[in-house]
């Protein structure tokens, strides 16, 4: 096992390359990174990156067995990889992941209908994306195109003295409390089905950013509203609000190695013009 490790280092300490030979020796000219693991049973030599080949990828693994042992060697056996986050630094030339992500933000509304005041720090955003699928087009992954399937909850809600109600025609309206009566809250929740499409330049090793459109589908959508009055809890709820089935928004995020932040912007309104009051939807917060 010493030989072996100690040859290794000299040809990589030297540089020295070669294509595997008649003899199958492997040598490696200008690799990128060698690492040695020597365990109990089981040594792996893994090499990355060669001199005309930055996605070169060389392992072999050597198990004991008594006094013998048994090899697998692999060469740029697979270029894809699982992760449940952005990485960076891969060696090959391009590369192909399956991520998980997730999003906490804040949100309300603009170029809304009178009556319409949304606490921002009270409405709040939550997006699972489920699977996002990124392709890297260069070594340094300076460029990626993704898409994912993700679930968007969004609750806006209102917090002065203003409601939502309906009147006897179904239609969504806002009006204020009943006399002497302590508001909580009221609110419409929307969950949507989303597929996100992103561009994204990496800056620098450190920083980027990425933009693009999110499909949604509005499968759902509640409103809610909460007062006590004459010492009782009084709570309204109303499951068909109207929303319209499909959205689209606009979606920015800036990356960084710490955490990423997002800003969404919906240019079209969250209810059906003929059944409810005008505003669309602005949201922003984190990314990781």
């Amino acid at each position: 096992m010493k030989r072996i490790i100690t040859c290794m280092a000299m040809a990589y300490a030297l540089g020295l390359y070669a294509e595997p030979t008649d003899n199958d020796t492997i040598v490696i000219n200008k690799p990128q990174s060698v690492s040695i693991i020597t365990g109990d049973s089981i040594q792996t030599i893994e090499v990355k990156g060669r001199e005309d080949d930055e996605g070169y990828h060389y392992q072999n693994s050597i198990q004991l067995v008594d006094d013998n042992y048994v090899s697998k060697t692999t060469i740029n056996h697979d270029r894809w990889t699982l992760g449940v986050k952005m990485n960076s630094g891969d060696d090959n030339r391009t590369r192909n992941e399956l991520v998980m992500k997730f999003a906490l933000g804040m949100v309300n509304a603009i170029n809304c209908d009178e009556g319409v005041d949304f606490s921002t720090t009270s409405s709040i955003e939550l997006m699972w994306t489920i699977a996002q699928y990124n392709h890297y087009f260069d070594p340094q992954e300076h460029h990626r195109l993704s898409v994912g399937f993700a679930l968007d909850w969004r609750n806006y809600r209102m917090t002065g003295n203003t409601r939502f109600d309906k009147d006897e025609n179904g239609h969504i309206i806002t009006t204020g409390y009943p006399t002497d009566a302590n508001p909580k809250f009221s609110r419409f929740k929307v969950l949507s089905l989303a597929i996100p499409f992103e561009y994204c330049y990496k800056i620098s090793p450190h920083f980027g950013f990425g933009f693009g459109p999110v499909l949604n589908w509005n499968v759902y959508g509640s409103m809610k509203t909460k007062y006590k009055l004459d010492g009782g809890t009084h709570k309204f709820v109303d499951k068909d609000i109207h929303q319209r089935v499909l959205t689209i928004d606009w979606m920015l995020r800036v990356y960084n190695p710490i955490i990423s932040f997002y800003v969404k912007y919906s240019p079209m309104d969250v209810l059906k013009s003929d059944w409810g009051p005008k505003f669309q939807s602005i949201s922003f917060g984190i990314d990781f």
